[in-house]
């Protein structure tokens, strides 16, 4: 059964990954891979997201730091932070998260809305496109963020991000 951008019907793959503690998840037609190890070069007066550069098999690619883009803190030392390289807007860019788990099969049944957070969410409810529940291995359940990786940035941070990387 086929998916459509924008509406769940049937089963949706996922990545699922880890950041401040939280689950978060992202469609699996996004992500093109995972870099476990990657030497990033910074960028000078790049925004506070934006850590740097990777060169991918001559490709240079953006890193965006999502613990920095959601205001969630730096990660602890002993964190082994991993890159997942993703499609948005056409565009390749390296999202860095603390962790990845597995890919998932999400029922489109079990996605809910974002609910309205007013306007001061640490995270915006514009990058999220729906939350899911995944039961727990102690009976309690998990709450899974979805990411709306088109809505991470807005147009004008992408031309930022096109010109400190041109």
């Amino acid at each position: 059964m086929s998916t459509t951008a924008g509406s769940f019907q049937g089963l949706q793959q996922v990545l699922c990954f880890a950041l401040a503690g939280e689950a978060y998840a992202l469609p699996i037609l996004k992500v093109r891979e995972i870099q476990a190890q990657a030497t990033l070069t910074r960028i000078p007066k790049a925004p506070a997201y934006m850590p740097g550069v990777i060169n991918l098999r001559g490709a240079i690619v953006p890193i965006l730091e999502l613990r920095q883009r959601f205001s969630l803190g730096d990660a602890p030392e002993e964190t082994r932070p991993v890159i997942v390289i993703v499609e948005v807007q056409g565009r390749t860019l390296g999202i860095r998260v603390d962790s990845v788990s597995d890919v998932l099969d999400l029922d489109a049944a079990a996605i809910r809305p974002a609910p309205e957070l007013g306007t001061q969410s640490a995270l915006g409810r514009e990058f999220i496109s729906g939350l899911a529940s995944l039961p727990g291995g102690s009976g309690t359940d998990t709450m899974l963020i979805l990411l709306d990786l088109d809505r991470l940035l807005s147009d004008s941070e992408l031309l930022a991000l096109d010109s400190a990387t041109a």
